[in-house]
């Protein structure tokens, strides 16, 4: 039998040395490739036979999103500058008026919420926004969180999708990243509910996976349970990238584990269905740049009914869903949206909007 250890070992002999993080990496990817493979096999057929990947769509298309001037991160950081909030609040949330005009809130001490059951457009900060229905968020960076610590929130499910580290990130100038080290200051304990899923979208950089797994999921008290990939391909169904590319993977990883301290004693067989340890998620990627695919009905047979759910880092907002980050409505203005006109119009003046 012709064994995938036995491969590698003929393999390893042509290549030229590797210290031991490059062979741990090389070996890790290596893994990896043969478990894309044979996984994308089905989902392809499946993707096809569904009209989701048609092969006459060989090319991406020629129209570009028209990127806005995001200067929320900056106004994160000249927000700083004022007094903190009396941390006395029990409950820091501001909610939305009719009219859809909304001057005096305060987006950087306050979680701001849309407590509608239709998306609304509003005016924050002389900029139009998309708010969805029953969306909540925090405009702020990782300094001034306390807003959502003292809401006094639990969350069934924490999604975080860090901004790492890497040489692409630092040449792009795209955003601002983070040391790993910072992440720990996250107070996700106070923010998690026993049982809570806890999901993190990583980079492909071993040395990231392994902080995660050996030190900052520990360090939080959360559990590791899995460890599942995104698989990034065209509309045509070919992977974005060459899967023995030595630098950009048409993958990304997520690492699920479960908020358990030793001195919780949850009942955890009536936590939803136990959380399989290897997963294969497939989609077309957003034409906007690292924007991730929502999770929220993948994750749903894993977590409790009616769950309350928290992004960290997020660019966007979710209906039903707590949003933090210091460009968290980025995706929102109204610029990446168009407009369409309904049918039959209601009695506001307001337009729906599609993304």
């Amino acid at each position: 039998m012709y064994s995938f250890s036995q491969a590698f070992a003929k393999r390893k002999r042509k290549q030229p040395d590797l210290n031991t993080g490059e062979l741990d990496a090389h070996i890790y990817h290596e893994k990896i490739r043969s478990v894309v493979l044979e996984g994308s096999r089905a989902l392809l057929e499946a993707g096809r036979q569904c009209g989701y990947l048609t092969e006459a769509l060989t090319a991406p298309p020629s129209e570009s999103v028209q990127s806005h001037e995001c200067c929320l991160a900056a106004l994160c950081d000249m927000a700083k500058q004022l007094p903190l909030m009396d941390e006395s609040v029990e409950a820091p949330v501001q909610t939305l008026n009719r009219d859809g005009l909304d001057p005096s809130l305060d987006l950087f001490s306050y979680i701001t919420e849309n407590p509608f059951d239709c998306a609304y457009e509003v005016t924050l900060m002389k900029e139009r926004y998309l708010l969805p229905p029953r969306s909540r968020f925090l405009l702020s960076d990782i300094t001034r969180m306390h807003p959502l610590v003292n809401s006094g929130d639990k969350f069934d499910l924490i999604v975080l999708d860090p901004p790492w580290e890497n040489k692409s990130v630092k040449r792009s100038n795209r955003y601002s990243s983070l040391p790993s080290s910072q992440l720990k200051q996250l107070p996700v304990p106070a923010l998690a509910a026993p049982e809570c899923l806890v999901v993190t979208w990583v980079t492909n950089r071993v040395k990231h996976l392994r902080f995660i797994k050996e030190e900052l999921y520990p360090y939080w008290e959360v559990e590791v349970l899995a460890e599942w990939l995104w698989v990034k391909v065209t509309r045509s169904g070919e992977f974005v990238f060459p899967l023995d590319s030595p630098h950009k993977k048409p993958y990304e990883v997520l690492v699920l584990g479960r908020y358990r301290r030793a001195t919780d004693h949850a009942d955890r067989s009536s936590a939803a269905e136990e959380l399989p340890e290897q997963r294969l998620l497939m989609s077309v990627p957003s034409v906007l740049h690292s924007h991730k695919p929502s999770l929220s009905d993948v994750l749903k047979p894993y977590i409790s009914p009616k769950p309350k759910c928290l992004e960290l880092f997020a660019r966007s907002l979710q209906r039903d869903w707590t949003s933090w980050g210091n460009e968290v409505i980025k995706f929102q203005h109204s610029s990446y949206f168009t407009r369409e006109r309904a049918e039959e119009p209601s009695k506001t003046s307001e337009t729906p909007l599609t993304q």
